[in-house]
């Protein structure tokens, strides 16, 4: 219970203080003020910074969220950069019916009123975003899109479908430019999966930051 207490009292300053947030306890369900966080599983290194919405969100370690993200039924692996604005997740409307309110087809009552005594179709899908994906700054995700390990997402793109790893694409919707390695380097990242080692390599690959054949020369190696 004192910890419950101290964890709580220390996102509050934070809030106020519009400091960065280290959420380092798992399906953890609060509201304060204009952020609120339900049904989440975060893992211990991992920073969300405020305000912003969280429902059912699985977040990997050494990743991270700017200000101001909304996100809803979404899988984030590790080494995540996730810029500002971020949007994700944010339902379903049909577009066949006499109507795209939920009022006709959802039991919810997102406007406070609802005509269903079930649900007539599904208004979620979960979205997967991989390991070491960067995201820039006002993006949103569709219900179902899936972002693959590496993939950079380029500022005020939407992301409608699947971004293959270590592909780089922007735009509305999000198109793919460019990769960011060739073919053969790609496959052996995706692979070797370094985003899965231990604090301890993690401090040894270190030094191959920004030698990328290097990297694939211990990798291979190992």
């Amino acid at each position: 219970m004192i910890i419950k207490i101290k964890y709580y009292l220390q996102k509050l300053f934070g809030l106020f203080l519009n400091k960065p947030i280290i959420l380092k306890n798992k399906t953890i369900g609060y509201s304060l003020l204009r952020s609120e966080i339900s049904d989440c599983s975060l893992d211990e290194k991992t920073k969300v910074v405020p305000p912003y919405y969280l429902c059912n969100v699985d977040l990997g370690n050494y990743s991270y969220i700017a200000r101001n993200s909304n996100i809803t039924n979404t899988k984030i692996g590790k080494f995540c950069s996730i810029g500002p604005n971020f949007c994700c997740g944010l339902g379903i409307h049909p577009t066949n019916g006499i109507s795209t309110s939920p009022m006709f087809y959802s039991t919810s009552k997102q406007n406070g009123f609802t005509l269903c005594s079930e649900n007539k179709l599904e208004e979620s899908v979960p979205i997967i975003i991989g390991h070491d994906v960067f995201i820039g700054a006002n993006v949103t995700v569709l219900d179902g899109a899936k972002i693959g390990h590496g993939a950079i997402i380029g500022a005020g793109g939407v992301v409608t479908g699947d971004i293959p790893p270590y592909a780089i694409a922007f735009g509305v919707p999000a198109k793919v430019k460019k990769y960011r390695f060739e073919i053969n380097i790609i496959e052996i990242l995706l692979e070797k999966e370094w985003w899965n080692f231990d604090l301890d390599e993690l401090k040894v690959i270190n030094r191959f930051f920004f030698d990328i054949k290097e990297f694939i020369n211990y990798l291979e190696k190992k």
